[in-house]
C-alpha cells in the first residue's frame, strides 16, 4: 500500500516500480523525490508484481536527502539517469545488484566495502565532493566514463583502495579533480583511461601501487598532474600510453619501481613527461617504446630504468629537454635503441648512464644528439654498437662519450662521429673492430679519443679532418690499425702500444713523422714496435731505417761522454745498420794512407833484416789492432808521417770498437 505522503511525482516512481518501468519525471512540474521513498523501495517496501523484475528507474529527477543504504542488502537494480542528488549516497558495506548513475549529479558516493552483483555505472556522472569504494568488490565492472569528480574531505577524488573488480575498470574521458587511489585493487580485466584528465598538483594524481590488472593498462591521451605511482603494480599485458601527458614537474612523474608487465610500455605517437620517470627495477616482458616521445626531468633524472629487465628498449626521437637517462644494471634481452634521439644536459653533465648494463642484442645510438656525457661502463652487448652519425656537443665532465670497460661481442661504428669533447673507450673489448671513419674529433688542448687498454681486431682511424687534440693508445692491442697521415693528430700517446700491422703500408720515413708525435720516452719501444712490422712484412730496409733513426732520436737525450760515443757510433757504422759507412773510412783511409807513404818511405828499423816496403799493406797494417802483417814494427816513420800512422792506429782502434759495437746491437735487435 502506498504512503499517503507520497507526490505525483514519487507517486509515479512508486507505481513503476514493480515492474522495473521508467519514472520519468524530465517533464514533470514537480520533479523532486525524497531519498526515502527510495529508501523504502529499495528495501522492501513495496510488494512486488509476481513473474515481473522490480527495478528502481529514475530518470530526470531531483533526490532530496541522504540516501543511506549502509549495510543494506538490495536485490533490485538502481538506475537513475539525469538525475540530481543533493546529499550523499551512502553504500557503505552494502550488498546490492547494479547500481546505475547515468548523466547525472551527486553530492557524494560513500560506497566502502559495497558488494555490487553487477555493474556499477557512474557514466557522465558528476560527483562533487568524491567517490569512495575502497575494499568494495565489483562483479560486472565499474563504468566511469565522462565522469567529472571532485575532490572529497578526505582529500581524494576517488578512493578505491582494494578495490576488486571483476571486468573493466573503464575510465574513458574521466575527469578526477584530486587523487585516484586505486592501490592493492584487483581488476581482472583492462583498466582504461583513454583521454582521462587527473588533476592533483604536488600530490598523487594517480595510484595504482601494488594493483594487479588482469589485461592491461590503456591510458591513450591521458592527462595527468600530479605523480602516476605504480609500485609494485602487476599488468598483464600491455601498458599503453600514446599521446599521453603525465605532468608534475620538479618531482615524480611516473614512479613504478618494480612494477611488473607482461606486455610492453607503449607509447606510440609520442609521450610528454614533465617530471621524473622512475622505472627502478622493473620487469617490462614486451620490452619499452618511447617512439618520439619527450621527456623533462626538470632538475631530476628524466628517465631511470636501473636495475630493470625489459624485452627491448626502443625510442628513436626521442626527445629529453632536461635530465640524465639511467640504466644502471639495466638487463635489456634485445636491442637497446636511441636512433635520432635528442638528450639535453642531465645533473653534472651526463645526459645517458649506463653501468653495470647487459644489451641482449645491439645498442643502437646511430643520428643521436646529446648536449651531456654518454656513459656506458662496465657493460656486456651481445650484438654490435651502431653509433653511427652521432652529435656530441659540450660536456661538463669533459668527455662526450665515456664507453670504457665494455665487452661487446661484435664492433662498435662510429663513422660520422662528430664530438667537440673526449671521446673515451678505454679498456673495452670488441670481438671485431673500431670503425671511426669520416668522424670529427675536436679536444683542443686535450685528449679527443682515448683508447688505452683496448682490445680489438681493428682501429679504422680515418678522420674526416684531422684530429684537433691528444690521441691516446697506451696498451691498445690491435691487430690492424688504419689511419692516414692527413688525419694524424698533433700529438699522439702511445706507451705499450702493440698491433700486428699498420695499414696502409706507409714508407719509414712517413712512419717516423707519425712515431715523432708521441713524447720523447714512448718512442723507442714505439720505434721497435714499427721495425717488427716491417720485419714481418719482409721489408728489412725500411726497419734498418726506423732502427738507425731510433738511436739517433736518443742521443740528444744522454750524457755528454755517452752522446760523443753515440755520434762516433753513428758517423762511422751508422750504429751497425749502415755498415757500408765503416768500408767506406776504412777505404778512405787506406787511399789517404798509401799516396801518402808512397810519397814518403818511412825508414827501416834492420836495414837488413826489413822486407820490401809496401804502402797499401803498410797503412792497412797500422789501422789492423791486434794483428800484424809485418810491416808496422818494420818500419819508423818520421816528422809529420810519425804524427799521421798515430792517426791511422787510433781511426783502426776506433772503426773497430764502433763496428763491434754496432753489430751487437743490430743482432740483439734482430
Amino acid at each position: 500500500m502506498a504512503p499517503d505522503d507520497l507526490t505525483a511525482s514519487e507517486r509515479l516512481l512508486w507505481d513503476a516500480f514493480p515492474t522495473g518501468a521508467w519514472a520519468d519525471l524530465t517533464a514533470a512540474a514537480d520533479r523532486t523525490v525524497r531519498a526515502g521513498v527510495l529508501r523504502r523501495l529499495l528495501l522492501g517496501g513495496r510488494d512486488r508484481e509476481p513473474g515481473e523484475l522490480a527495478a528502481v528507474r529514475l530518470r530526470g529527477a531531483t533526490v532530496t536527502g541522504r540516501l543511506d543504504l549502509m549495510g543494506a542488502a538490495l536485490d533490485v537494480a538502481l538506475v537513475c539517469e539525469d538525475c540530481v542528488f543533493d546529499a550523499p549516497l551512502r553504500l557503505a558495506e552494502a550488498a546490492t545488484r547494479t547500481v546505475r548513475l547515468v548523466g547525472s549529479r551527486l553530492d557524494q558516493l560513500n560506497a566502502p566495502r559495497v558488494r555490487v552483483e553487477g555493474v556499477l555505472d557512474l557514466r557522465a556522472t558528476v560527483v562533487d565532493r568524491g567517490i569512495r569504494l575502497a575494499q568494495a568488490e565489483v562483479t560486472g565492472g565499474i563504468r566511469l566514463h565522462g565522469a567529472a569528480v571532485g575532490r572529497s574531505g578526505h582529500g581524494t577524488a576517488i578512493d578505491a583502495e582494494g578495490v576488486s573488480v571483476r571486468g573493466d575498470l573503464a575510465c574513458a574521458d574521466l575527469t578526477a579533480d584530486g587523487p585516484v587511489v586505486l592501490r592493492g585493487a584487483r581488476i581482472t580485466g583492462v583498466c582504461d583511461l583513454p583521454r582521462a584528465r587527473l588533476h592533483s598538483r604536488g600530490a598523487v594524481a594517480l595510484d595504482i601501487d601494488n594493483t594487479d590488472i588482469g589485461e592491461g593498462f590503456d591510458g591513450t591521451r591521458l592527462e595527468t598532474l600530479g605523480e602516476v605511482r605504480m609500485r609494485s603494480a602487476e599488468i598483464r599485458g600491455p601498458m599503453v600510453l600514446p599521446r599521453a601527458r603525465l605532468s608534475n614537474p620538479g618531482g615524480l612523474a611516473l614512479n613504478g619501481p618494480r612494477a611488473h608487465l607482461t606486455g610492453a610500455l607503449w607509447c606510440e605517437k609520442g609521450l610528454t613527461i614533465e617530471g621524473e620517470m622512475n622505472l627502478t627495477g622493473v620487469h617490462f616482458d614486451g620490452g619499452v617504446h618511447l617512439p618520439d616521445a619527450c621527456l623533462d626531468g626538470a632538475g631530476r633524472a628524466a628517465l631511470t630504468l636501473e636495475r630493470a629487465a625489459v624485452g627491448h628498449f626502443e625510442a628513436p626521437r626521442l626527445s629529453v629537454l632536461g635530465g640524465e637517462i639511467r640504466f644502471g644494471g639495466a638487463r635489456v634481452a634485445g636491442e637497446l635503441s636511441l636512433v635520432e634521439a635528442s638528450l639535453g644536459p642531465g645533473r653534472d653533465g651526463v645526459c645517458l648512464d649506463m653501468e653495470n648494463g647487459d644489451v641482449g642484442g645491439t645498442l643502437r645510438l646511430g643520428g643521436l644528439r646529446a648536449e651531456g656525457e654518454i656513459r656506458v661502463s662496465n657493460s656486456r652487448m651481445a650484438g654490435s654498437v651502431l653509433a653511427a652519425r652521432m652529435r656530441l656537443g659540450g660536456s661538463a665532465t669533459g668527455v662526450a662519450f665515456r664507453f670504457t670497460r665494455n665487452q661487446v661481442a661484435s664492433s662498435i661504428r662510429l663513422v660520422r662521429l662528430s664530438a667537440d669533447r673526449e671521446v673515451r673507450l678505454v679498456d673495452s673489448r670488441f670481438r671485431l673492430g673500431i670503425d671511426m671513419r669520416e668522424s670529427e674529433l675536436r679536444c683542443p688542448g686535450g685528449t679527443a679519443l682515448d683508447v688505452s687498454g683496448v682490445r680489438a681486431t681493428e682501429l679504422a682511424l680515418l678522420p674526416a679532418a684531422p684530429v684537433e687534440g691528444r690521441v691516446v693508445l697506451d696498451g691498445a692491442r690491435l691487430t690492424v690499425l688504419r689511419d692516414l697521415p692527413a688525419g694524424w693528430p698533433e700529438e699522439l700517446s702511445m706507451d705499450g702500444f702493440v698491433y700486428e700491422t699498420l695499414q696502409p703500408v706507409l714508407t719509414a720515413r712517413e712512419r717516423l713523422r707519425w712515431v715523432e708525435r708521441a713524447p720523447i720516452d714512448q718512442r723507442p719501444q714505439a720505434c721497435d714496435q714499427l721495425a717488427a712490422m716491417y720485419v714481418q712484412l719482409g721489408r728489412q730496409s725500411q726497419a734498418q731505417r726506423i732502427l738507425y733513426e731510433r738511436e739517433r732520436g736518443q742521443r740528444r737525450f744522454r750524457p755528454p761522454v755517452a752522446r760523443a760515443w753515440s755520434l762516433l757510433q753513428d758517423v762511422t757504422v751508422g750504429y751497425g745498420y749502415r755498415p757500408w759507412l765503416a768500408a767506406a773510412w776504412v777505404a778512405f783511409f787506406l787511399t789517404v794512407g798509401t799516396m801518402v807513404f808512397s810519397m814518403e818511405h818511412p825508414a827501416p828499423l834492420k836495414k837488413d833484416e826489413a822486407p820490401h816496403f809496401n804502402p797499401f799493406v803498410y797503412t792497412l797494417d797500422l789501422m789492423l789492432p791486434l794483428v800484424t802483417l809485418g810491416q808496422k814494427y818494420a818500419f819508423n816513420p818520421a816528422g809529420a808521417a810519425q804524427w799521421f800512422s798515430f792517426v791511422l792506429v787510433a781511426v783502426g782502434w776506433i772503426l773497430v770498437s764502433t763496428v763491434a759495437a754496432g753489430v751487437t746491437r743490430a743482432l740483439t735487435r734482430r
